[in-house]
């Protein structure tokens, strides 16, 4: 069965695409059941470098991408290498699709990440980390990326449900209004 690794954000530094391109290479000189892909607005000084990486079949670069859903149906793991985020909505919306990612251990992508239960993180700025974290993932069974994938989707159902998280900023709202008012 052929893993498929996706990358959905806009194609520039600050995302990780240089770790992300780097470790793609790596990987798929080792592994023949691989595939990666991304999907996002390309920053103009890396076109150039993702043609060359389609002709050689390292990446699939689908451009950007307005409906994910066909996507999500093939995608194995999302790979998010971001350098900094506020709360990743591309993990979030990865791990509703019931599938697991492997994100940089920052704020804003850690949280949705349960570390080997969910997916992996790994250090920002590290191909070794990244590549170590990818491999983690290969050496997992089908029936336990599965399972990851599953745990994921919980997580999103359990923590990051819209009305959880609509009722968690009205209860905060509502401390602030009643200290404004015992003032």
């Amino acid at each position: 069965e052929k893993v498929n690794f996706f990358f959905i954000a806009r194609v520039m530094k600050a995302k990780g695409i240089e770790e992300y391109l780097e470790a793609a290479q790596y990987i798929k000189s080792k592994y023949d059941n691989v595939q990666f892909h991304i999907c996002g607005f390309c920053e103009d000084e890396y076109k150039d470098k993702l043609d060359g990486l389609q002709t050689d079949e390292s990446v699939i670069y689908h451009g950007q991408c307005s409906d994910m859903n066909k996507y999500q149906m093939i995608n194995s793991c999302t790979i998010h290498p971001s350098y900094h985020e506020g709360m990743s909505n591309v993990l979030l919306e990865t791990a509703a699709h019931g599938r697991p990612c492997l994100c940089s251990d920052i704020p804003g992508c850690r949280e949705a990440i349960e570390d080997g239960k969910t997916g992996f993180l790994f250090k920002p700025h590290d191909v070794g980390s990244l590549i170590n974290a990818i491999e983690r993932f290969m050496g997992l069974s089908y029936d336990e990326r599965r399972q990851m994938g599953l745990n994921a989707r919980r997580k999103m159902e359990h923590e990051f449900d819209r009305n959880i998280v609509i009722n968690a900023y009205m209860e905060e709202i509502n401390k602030v209004l009643e200290a404004k008012q015992n003032e």
